[in-house]
């Protein structure tokens, strides 16, 4: 699947920023159901340090260390200026040179500054849903990122972090299961999900394949569906259900 360009993830980054500032202050003590026990407030604060701690971990070519970058506003500075500066802050570093420039990542098979094009801007579209389902505003995401992002969800966060989260409940070590997302966009291929335990392996088939199991939707609502922002009422599952239960948690496994 061809990814967006980095223009289109910078144009995204910005423009989920723009409406996350836009959104805020309407609701700051709002919870916000897609990251429980935190609200509106908290929502900003943790994107803005995921933006400073970026920046200083490219800057570095490492991890950066807690003491390493300003994970908060200090007392009495306003968190939506806050936020904004932390932006600017990533924006500086994102567009410091091209995307095939290489720097430290956390996935060893894509150590550029274009993978944190991708990361960043997926990370603010879905914390910009986050904050639209919290104050009740209408939510749009488009296919072209929404396809996206399911690919970097199933492709990446997957094969990267369910390996190393030890016990998953729900996802015993004898667990086999076979699962198609399909996100359901003239006729592109779907992809494959097969886990033995935390064993995983992704592949790309048809959309029509003969799958054990399927979880088939718009892009938009799969893609927030892999995140726990959606439950499985807006999608058509079918064939074993315990096989997508266990893909769910794998999924949660993977993406906290």
């Amino acid at each position: 699947m061809e990814r967006p360009s980095s223009a289109r993830y910078l144009e995204s980054l910005r423009q989920d920023a723009a409406r996350i500032i836009e959104l805020a202050p309407s609701g700051w003590d709002h919870p916000v159901t897609g990251c429980p026990g935190w609200d509106v407030r908290e929502t900003v604060r943790h994107l803005g340090e995921v933006y400073r701690h970026k920046a200083a971990s490219i800057r570095l070519g490492r991890r950066a260390a807690d003491s390493e970058y300003v994970a908060a506003p200090g007392p009495g500075e306003d968190l939506a200026a806050w936020y904004s500066r932390s932006l600017l802050e990533l924006l500086s570093v994102l567009l410091a040179a091209p995307p095939t420039a290489p720097v430290w990542s956390w996935w060893p098979q894509e150590r550029t500054l274009g993978f944190w094009h991708r990361r960043m801007a997926q990370e603010t579209l879905v914390h910009r849903v986050d904050l639209e389902q919290a104050l009740g505003a209408a939510s749009q995401i488009p296919a072209d990122l929404a396809l996206d992002g399911v690919d970097e969800v199933l492709a990446v966060f997957l094969p990267a972090f369910l390996t190393e989260a030890g016990d998953v409940p729900g996802l015993l070590p004898g667990t086999r299961a076979r699962v198609d997302v399909r996100p359901a966009n003239d006729g592109a291929a779907a992809w494959r999900v097969e886990l033995e335990g935390t064993r995983v392996v992704v592949n790309r088939v048809a959309p029509d394949a003969p799958a054990d199991a399927s979880v088939t939707g718009s892009p938009g609502a799969v893609l927030l569906w892999l995140w726990g922002r959606l439950g499985p009422r807006s999608l058509s599952i079918s064939g074993d259900r315990a096989q997508v239960d266990a893909l769910r948690a794998a999924l949660v496994a993977a993406t906290q």
